[in-house]
């Protein structure tokens, strides 16, 4: 017989073995991660341009009988203070032909410490009583009101308000009506705080801006709001933070709004006092 070679035993692993995963579990949760955010964006942008042209079709008319009978926080703290509340619609009343809003709008006055007014769906501005304490002049509060005035021209109170449920209704599809994100993404108050883009905001202040020239003939008083609650309130104006927030900064806010003055050569004069 001729010698054969001695048969060496050269230990390996199978080629293929159920057992063995050769995948990246952490590589694939973060794709997994990314396709679902990416998702949830396109349909959240989606649905979005649904709202949009779903507005534009809802006329004043129709969106106050949608909302005639909406009861909400608000009207439960109505002020009985009814010179205040003519006082505030008269005023609302004589800058409406500026903003060619033929239709009414309803001023509601509550009482809350907060200087704050919101455009409410259905043809209601709702004024925080504390917003009277915040400015020193008919003009302040007039430009104030112009600003609701041009988000209920511009639709922007529906926009919000659609893309919030929107952005509600999405979440609860993908984690749960119960979920703690849910609840971090629900508005803590859906109708009257809307947010709004800041594209949004900056087109109502130069809105209000044009309306409080064309109501006095000057713009004393645009910026009364804004820099009593930078001075009092003492907001965080970094800013970084102009970009995290659907509101602009107060500082910047301050800062556009007089240069557009005077870009489209409006003058400050004496302001009114409150009544």
């Amino acid at each position: 017989m001729k010698n054969r070679k001695p048969i060496r035993y050269q230990p390996s692993l199978p080629k293929k073995n159920d057992n063995i995963t050769h995948t990246r579990p952490v590589r694939e949760f973060f794709l997994l991660l990314a396709g679902v955010i990416v998702l949830f964006l396109a349909l959240f942008w989606s649905l979005g341009l649904f709202v949009d042209m779903a507005v534009n079709v809802i006329s004043p008319e129709k969106e106050a009988v949608l909302f005639a009978k909406a009861r909400f926080d608000w009207t439960r703290k109505k002020s009985a203070d009814s010179a205040q509340q003519r006082y505030l619609q008269q005023l609302t009343d004589s800058i409406r032909p500026c903003l060619d809003v033929q239709f009414p709008v309803k001023i509601q006055l509550v009482k809350d410490k907060e200087p704050n007014a919101f455009a409410f769906p259905g043809g209601t501005i709702v004024v925080h009583s504390g917003l009277l304490k915040s400015v020193r002049s008919e003009n302040g509060l007039a430009f104030v009101l112009a600003h609701e005035l041009a988000h209920f021209k511009n639709r922007d109170h529906l926009r919000g308000l659609g893309r919030s449920i929107v952005l509600m209704a999405l979440s609860s599809m993908l984690t749960g009506t119960n979920s703690d994100i849910t609840r971090a993404l629900t508005p803590v108050q859906l109708f009257g705080q809307a947010q709004y883009s800041q594209n949004r905001e900056s087109e109502a202040d130069k809105t209000a801006l044009v309306t409080l020239d064309c109501k006095y003939g000057h713009v004393g008083g645009a910026t009364e709001f804004f820099s009593t609650l930078l001075k009092e309130k003492k907001l965080p104006d970094v800013t970084a933070l102009h970009y995290f927030s659907s509101h602009p900064a107060m500082r910047k806010r301050i800062q556009t709004l007089d240069s557009l003055g005077k870009d489209l050569g409006f003058i400050v004069s004496e302001t009114l006092p409150l009544k």
